[in-house]
């Protein structure tokens, strides 16, 4: 098995361990920040399988929209989950903000990346407002699936527009006279 795969197996058991820990399948906090420890390995490994000439650092929009989303999942968590912070739930909010980041860290996605996180934001800013304004006791619920469609919808989907623009604009801009 190569070293690639390898970190693979492990990002996708660091997830499913985040994922057993957020759901309490088993004790949340320890599974939890285990998968996450695991997760970040893996994707060390992914990243040092590419040639440092590829790996940029993110950009500085990205860190930024990664602290606007952190302080507003802080005050999510607070606000409208329970009266004691869930580190679990905190973590499965901030999934898709990790993506954002590994995906800046490569050349060709570093700017395309700030789409998908402005956009995973402005989800995550629409479900709080629904959620806050619903009567529905099932209401919350959003806040369980909203990661997860910003994990393997919105950030990729964002980021591979942005980057299919950004690709034409640069091939516009060379065959210009």
């Amino acid at each position: 098995m190569t070293r690639g795969a390898k970190s693979f197996a492990a990002v996708a058991l660091g997830v499913l361990l985040i994922v057993a820990g957020v759901y309490g399948w088993v004790d949340e906090l320890s599974v939890s920040a285990v998968g996450l420890v695991i997760s970040l390995i893996g994707v060390g490994g992914l990243l040092s399988t590419q040639s440092r000439s590829k790996l940029r650092r993110p950009h500085v929009a990205v860190y930024g929209l990664l602290i606007v989303a952190t302080a507003f999942h802080v005050f999510q968590n607070l606000r409208m989950m329970s009266p004691d912070f869930a580190p679990g739930w905190f973590l499965w909010a901030l999934s898709p903000y990790g993506l954002v980041l590994v995906l800046s860290f490569f050349e060709g996605t570093r700017r395309a990346a700030i789409a998908g996180a402005v956009l995973a934001l402005a989800f995550d800013a629409w479900t709080l407002y629904e959620v806050a304004r619903s009567t529905r006791s099932t209401a919350v619920l959003a806040f369980v699936w909203a990661p997860l469609w910003n994990t393997i919808i919105v950030v990729p989907i964002a980021t591979f527009l942005a980057w299919l623009v950004m690709r034409r604009r640069e091939m516009a801009s060379s065959n210009a006279p």
